[in-house]
């Protein structure tokens, strides 16, 4: 895929500053840093570019709530990527019609109902006009299906695939816990037998991440990323856990969510201020962004576990290095089919795991064989 210019929407924020650092690392783009704030844009991109010595970043000024702005701004573009929380904002639908509209590529981080739809519509308009519009490209959701597609490369076969999250992350926005309540407020799924069911969100377990972080209490939590694996890699059972804010911020999600607040702007929005406020307050170091993964089936005709854990200690970086990653097999043409791509879905895993690993990323891989002898009945 042949890409000269990309425009980074929310290019002068947190995550955003830390993929645009990567992207002048590892490839040769030009990079519009777009934004409301014309010189906060303009500030970060000449840090940048003295950082990098060069002149390949320049700032913008685009309002992503404006369709109209967007498709003219998208003319100085081949590829968007959206770093804003589109959910909160109510905006991801506008920005993929916009991009459409300008016959462009486009990626995203994130999860969001409207734009699902949305992209569902235009499938196979996007696929006949050869653009790749890459979504779900971030750290959760996006490492998951890539953890499940290596497992299904080092196993004959799947039974069964267990995940686990923890963003333990001193960088929360307002935008992000906004988001976490709308997406909280959707039913849980997880697929037993072959067959997706509601389960209760207050189903928690506990969870061992390992180091201090042991013993988590972890709730159930849906994710479009996994929806379709159980067909496409052969398996019955998945099951997705995150873990809690902090005991504080995780009551006032629960009075938020039990109390039905989180279905009006007004209260979602206060509710949304309290939590960050105590995710400020009482969350404390050590920080880690981490996903883990369990993968139960077979090697040779023998019982087989996988257990993978991706990891960094600052939810930015570590963002912005699983985001890049999937990013550049799109760039030198990895990818072959267009389309509306799930990021997980169409990576090679291998590879991606090795270049997250290069790019600052702790990956930890165990495999263990059972042979049928080693199984003693009680």
């Amino acid at each position: 895929m042949k890409c000269k210019t990309m425009m980074i929407l929310g290019g002068y924020g947190g995550a955003g500053v830390c993929i645009a650092e990567l992207l002048l690392q590892e490839t040769d783009l030009h990079l519009i840093l777009a934004g409301r704030n014309h010189m906060q844009a303009n500030r970060v991109a000449k840090e940048l570019n003295t950082k990098f010595n060069g002149d390949r970043v320049q700032g913008m000024q685009v309002d992503a709530s404006n369709e109209k702005a967007l498709r003219q701004a998208f003319k100085n573009c081949d590829i968007v990527m959206s770093c804003i929380p589109i959910t909160s904002l109510g905006i991801g639908g506008g920005i993929v019609q916009a991009a459409f509209d300008a016959d462009i590529h486009y990626i995203d981080l994130c999860w969001d109902n409207d734009k699902l739809r949305l992209l569902k519509q235009l499938e196979k308009p996007i696929k006949n006009s050869g653009k790749y519009f890459m979504i779900e490209a971030g750290f959760i959701p996006g490492v998951l299906s890539v953890m499940a597609f290596l497992a299904a490369k080092q196993l004959d076969s799947l039974d069964r695939l267990d995940f686990a999250g923890m963003l333990k992350d001193k960088h929360a926005t307002y935008g992000s816990v906004v988001d976490l309540l709308i997406y909280a407020a959707d039913p849980v799924y997880a697929c037993k037998n072959g067959e997706w069911r509601v389960v209760p969100k207050s189903a928690s377990k506990k969870i061992d991440f390992g180091c201090t972080f042991e013993d988590i209490t972890c709730y159930p939590m849906d994710a479009n990323e996994l929806r379709s694996l159980p067909d496409d890699l052969g398996f019955k059972e998945v099951n997705f856990y995150v873990a809690g804010l902090n005991k504080v911020a995780n009551i006032i999600l629960f009075l938020v969510m039990g109390l039905g607040l989180h279905k009006f702007n007004w209260s979602r929005q206060l509710g949304a201020k309290w939590i960050l406020r105590t995710i400020k307050k009482y969350s404390k170091p050590p920080y880690i962004t981490i996903a883990l993964m369990e993968a139960r089936g077979k090697v040779n005709h023998y019982n087989a576990k996988l257990k993978v854990g991706i990891s960094h200690e600052d939810g930015l970086i570590g963002t912005a290095i699983t985001t890049v990653a999937g990013v550049l097999q799109l760039l030198d043409g990895s990818i072959k089919e267009p389309g509306v791509i799930i990021m997980g879905h169409h990576v090679d895993p291998e590879r991606y795991v090795e270049d997250i690993k290069r790019l600052g990323m702790k990956v930890q891989i165990e495999q263990d064989y059972v042979k049928p002898s080693q199984i003693v009945s009680k």
